[in-house]
């Protein structure tokens, strides 16, 4: 009896040490809070985990995650799809401050990059009282690194190579000096591109040669600065941010020239982002978190006509546009430590937004979004958590009043967030969020027209308004996790890319290959039911098992759903022996439509199911110092997806009709090793 009950005392001390360790989440939450307390579904996925996934950037990081969906294109990108919504509806957040893409607001999620990256916090659902505009599918917050407490020179470098023939390595130092921390770090990333096999089958080149690429080889390199010090509670510190990339689009042999010449397409993207913060408590009871920063991008698009006999090249165009951000956000949290816990947030949030250049409308001038908002929670009966949420909300550019608060016309953005907890191992959540998207810079002002493209925006677009609804059974033991959740979004007067009547366009355009423009669609809806678990084993091993399906509809469609299957299994184990800790992570997406409605007839143009699967091996030596991981990635070897039917409008609708859609380069294998000092 007595060792039974040593045991259990040593497991229960183990637990509490677990609990003890449990990871702190900020997104959405007013002040730091134990990712159990939160009253959001929250996922966090650490370093350990981002160094065991291989991840050079947020796409590797993503692509096994459930509800989301990653479409891919030579030229645009990798973008995101959350809860069967479109990437330009996912807030992107670095540290707290939003992104900035100029690209429609869809981020190309190989720009991304995890190198100082310590956590990455996902939040799926509007979160649009807190962020205002663009966070109606789901928010992104990548937390970068700081130091570790005491004195002395800390850093750490990084090399990841990968069998496609892509290259990324990363370094860090920072040095503590009376009180004051200062950071600096850079990497580089090199990707010689890829053809797939069904790429290269479209080759009419006699000699059967091949320069294009339906994966563009680029070149990127980041860098960063931070200095920041605490006095006492809080701390504060300015951070700079540079990213830099050139993306080479080779062109295939013209048969028009007899196979002499080739056009050849570059992108060069730079992005700069200045941040000064302040953060942390004032005092027991009150938080403090403010932030102000700009952000700067720049797309410059060449073209360039090229003799393949003496490899000379003429320069034919050259595009640039630039897009410019101002934040200005502080909130102000309050909680009293008694049994209602009672507490409230007050905030602002302003960002001031202006474009330029050749693809953009001499109409565009600035976008000026200023919100002002507010929080106020409890605790009923002590099980009870409730926490209501109101964002005032302006706009130049439209008028906020459609939001139409409770019918009074008022321009306010409403949230209600519940959480009941039924004992030591259940509880549940539920929320309500009016969500909403104001028009992009793009979507207003684009002014894109060449040979191959006539894609206009829509001065006269309405702001997305949307009603989301979320539920979820949650349990939870020493050993099980388990989460049954549903969701569903109603979307008024939705924004997408839409076919121009080419009929109306000048001669000289009517016969391109891209003729679109910006349009309102008035409903569009998702919905889905997700079932995960979680089966841990002491450090031994773990299983997570995901289960979920997502429907889709709207006035597009006639009122008729689409839905979409998806599974998922994440497992490791910890061979102690050699101690190895071993990664596998399986997903299935199912078939996806994208549906429209053609000369009054209902479409669909729908990608195939597919299948990824990645395994990978972590070990580490001088006391943790040094992480090796080694693995292979999409051992299926999956490439180009299908896509069927006679719909005109596909997930990569701006870059015209493609009959397969990228998905991946193919099985690969790569070795990563981390040093820190």
């Amino acid at each position: 009896m007595l060792p039974l009950l040593a045991a259990y005392g040593t497991l229960h001390a183990q637990q509490n040490a677990v609990k003890d360790l449990e990871p702190v989440v900020v997104t959405g939450q007013g002040q730091p809070v134990k990712i159990s307390q939160s009253l959001y579904p929250i996922t966090l996925i650490d370093a350990k985990r981002i160094q065991e996934k291989g991840a050079v950037n947020l796409m590797d990081l993503l692509t096994t995650e459930m509800n989301m969906r990653i479409i891919s294109d030579n030229v645009l990108g990798s973008n995101l799809i959350m809860q069967g919504i479109t990437g330009q509806n996912v807030k992107i957040l670095v540290d707290g401050v939003p992104m900035i893409s100029g690209e429609g607001n869809e981020f190309d999620l190989q720009q991304l990059h995890l190198n100082q990256v310590e956590r990455v916090e996902i939040i799926q659902g509007p979160l649009s009282v807190e962020y205002g505009t663009n966070a109606l599918a789901g928010t992104i917050n990548l937390i970068t690194r700081r130091m570790k407490p005491g004195e002395g020179v800390q850093g750490g470098i990084s090399q990841y190579l990968e069998s496609v023939g892509q290259y990324n390595g990363s370094g860090w130092l920072g040095k503590n000096m009376k009180g004051w921390n200062l950071m600096a770090g850079g990497g580089y990333t090199w990707f010689g591109g890829y053809a797939s096999d069904s790429y290269k089958s479209t080759v009419t080149t006699p000699d059967g040669t091949v320069r294009g690429k339906n994966w563009n080889p680029k070149t990127q390199a980041t860098g960063n600065l931070k200095l920041y010090r605490k006095w006492g509670e809080l701390q504060g510190g300015i951070s700079l941010q540079y990213f830099n990339e050139l993306a080479d689009a080779p062109g295939n042999a013209d048969p028009g020239t007899a196979y002499l010449t080739a056009t050849d397409n570059r992108f060069r993207t730079s992005r700069a982002t200045a941040l000064a913060f302040v953060n942390g408590k004032l005092n027991a009871r009150s938080y403090l978190d403010v932030v102000n920063s700009y952000s700067f991008y720049d797309r410059t698009s060449e073209q360039y006509l090229v003799n393949l006999q003496n490899k000379s090249e003429k320069q034919t165009s050259n595009a640039s546009n630039i897009f410019a951000n101002w934040t200005f956000r502080a909130a102000y949290n309050y909680q009293q430590p008694d049994r209602h816990r009672l507490n409230y947030q007050l905030g602002y949030d302003v960002n001031l937004s202006n474009s330029e250049g050749d693809r953009v409308s001499a109409d565009a001038g600035i976008i000026n979004d200023i919100g002002l908002f507010s929080r106020l929670g409890a605790t009923f009966f002590g099980k009870l958590e409730a926490q209501g949420g109101l964002r005032y909300t302006y706009n130049n550019r439209y008028n906020a009043r459609e939001i139409n608060f409770l019918g009074l016309e008022l321009p306010l953005i409403s949230s209600l967030q519940l959480r009941w907890t039924i004992n030591e191992h259940w509880y549940m959540r539920a929320g309500y969020t009016r969500g909403f998207r104001a028009p992009s810079q793009r979507e207003l002002f684009q002014d894109f027209k060449n040979a191959n493209h006539y894609i206009i925006g829509n001065p006269d677009l309405n702001p997305e308004l949307a009603h989301n609804y979320s539920a979820g059974v949650h349990y939870k033991s020493h050993a099980w996790k388990l989460n049954l959740t549903a969701f569903l979004n109603n979307i008024r007067d939705k924004i997408e890319l839409v076919e121009l009547d080419r009929s109306t366009l000048p001669p000289a355009y009517q016969t391109i290959n891209v003729a679109r423009t910006y349009h309102n669609i008035p409903e569009f809806s998702t919905r889905g039911v997700n079932l995960d678990g979680t089966y841990s084993h002491a450090d031994r091993w773990q299983l997570k098992p995901s289960l979920g399906y997502l429907s889709r509809s709207g006035s597009n469609s006639m009122q008729q759903q689409f839905g979409s299957w998806e599974a998922g299994l994440q497992g490791m184990y910890n061979w102690k022996w050699l101690d190895i800790r071993f990664t596998s992570a399986w997903k299935y997406n199912g078939p996806l439509a994208q549906f429209g409605i053609n000369d009054g007839k209902l479409t669909d143009r729908t990608l195939g199911g597919y299948h990824l699967w990645d395994l990978s091996a972590t070990r580490s030596f001088l006391v943790q110092r040094l992480m090796l991981t080694i693995g292979m990635k999409n051992l299926l070897n999956v490439t180009d997806v299908i896509q069927t039917g006679d719909g005109k409008d596909g997930l990569m609708l701006r870059s015209g009709f493609k009959p397969a859609l990228p998905v991946a380069w193919g099985r690969t294998g790569f070795v990563r090793g981390t040093f820190t000092f």
